[in-house]
């Protein structure tokens, strides 16, 4: 007899159901109909752990914030600047090849427009990794492994580089992997910001 899975293994699927959905149609597309159809089953099922599909995209974007607290917890345990910018740009893109959703999540309009709810979780959780980034950067201005710059841009380089990455890799029609970028990104950020 098949083991049930728990709640938290449900919602785990779920979340990568939601990010499947997201790189193939778009997050509109998004609902508890077709959530509980690639899950193989009925509709109620699925309001078993959501109530309706903003309450599903909320929960997608809190995990989502999970997923990238993983990546500043590994990134941190590098030894210098560019150690935890490599790490962290290696786990980054790894996730978005895995889940392919990132940056379709991070610009959708169905996100800003919609919810004021689902608007404000995005914005915090791309806050929180800015944060982080931050932290990176202060440490290696204090250390004196990089120079002297606004952390908070420097925190958007960052962010922006992934971006710009994952923007090209997608329209390359994702035929490469993203994580072979990190030398070349990293390298960048050491002309930079030495």
């Amino acid at each position: 007899m098949k083991k049930r899975k728990s709640k938290e293994e449900r919602k785990e699927e779920i979340f990568f159901i939601i990010a499947q959905i997201i790189s193939e149609k778009g997050l509109s597309e998004v609902s508890t109909t077709e959530v509980a159809k690639r899950l193989g089953v009925s509709q109620p099922a699925i309001y078993k752990y959501f109530k309706n599909k903003d309450e599903m995209i909320i929960y997608f974007i809190s995990h989502l914030k999970e997923q990238l607290s993983k990546i500043l917890e590994k990134a941190g345990r590098g030894k210098d600047t560019f150690e935890k910018l490599y790490i962290l740009y290696q786990n980054h893109f790894a996730l978005i090849e895995k889940t392919k959703i990132l940056p379709r999540v991070i610009f959708s309009d169905t996100i800003y427009l919609g919810s004021e709810e689902k608007r404000i979780a995005l914005q915090e959780v791309i806050e929180f990794y800015k944060d982080g980034i931050k932290q990176i950067l202060k440490e290696g201005i204090e250390k004196k492994e990089i120079k002297e710059i606004d952390i908070h841009i420097g925190a958007n380089l960052v962010i922006g580089l992934v971006i710009s990455c994952t923007l090209e890799w997608m329209l390359g029609g994702m035929s490469y992997s993203l994580k072979d970028k990190s030398d070349q990104v990293v390298n960048l950020l050491k002309k930079i910001l030495k």
